[in-house]
């Protein structure tokens, strides 16, 4: 039995990483993971509830039937994850891009940039605005 033992580079790493949060959001993610990002960014859940699109009653059946987030709840949660990734790449401190994205944003419209990312064009603009600041293109 031959073996390739090629080095990994960082597409293969990234891909995988992809492949798998791709399953796990179709699978959908378990409910505590809202409470965990919850904590992470220092926000009140039911903002992170109306951000994701589900209530709190949903929430809280599917927490006592141990059933797991809807697949269209779990893609913006893991969205929300991602710009936070970001946002700490971008910032350098997790409380620095937990605060940049609870703070309302000139660039955005005056808008919190966390409250856009309950659609895809709205994550768009966000990311675009943290490139900028990452390149040195602030308003």
């Amino acid at each position: 039995m031959a073996y390739n033992f090629r080095q990994m580079t960082h597409e293969d790493i990234v891909t995988g990483a992809a492949s798998q949060t791709i399953g796990a959001v179709r699978k959908g993610l378990p409910t505590g993971k809202l409470d965990q990002t919850a904590q992470l960014l220092a926000v009140d859940r039911a903002f992170l509830l109306k951000v994701l699109g589900i209530s709190e009653r949903t929430l809280q059946r599917k927490h006592a039937l141990s059933t797991r987030l809807s697949p269209a709840a779990s893609d913006r949660l893991s969205r929300i994850e991602r710009i936070y990734a970001l946002a700490v790449e971008v910032f350098g401190n997790r409380a620095k891009a937990a605060d940049w994205l609870k703070r309302p944003s000139r660039a955005l419209g005056a808008q919190l940039p966390l409250a856009l990312l309950d659609t895809d064009a709205g994550a768009q603009q966000v990311e675009r605005e943290l490139r900028q600041i990452q390149h040195g293109f602030v308003y």
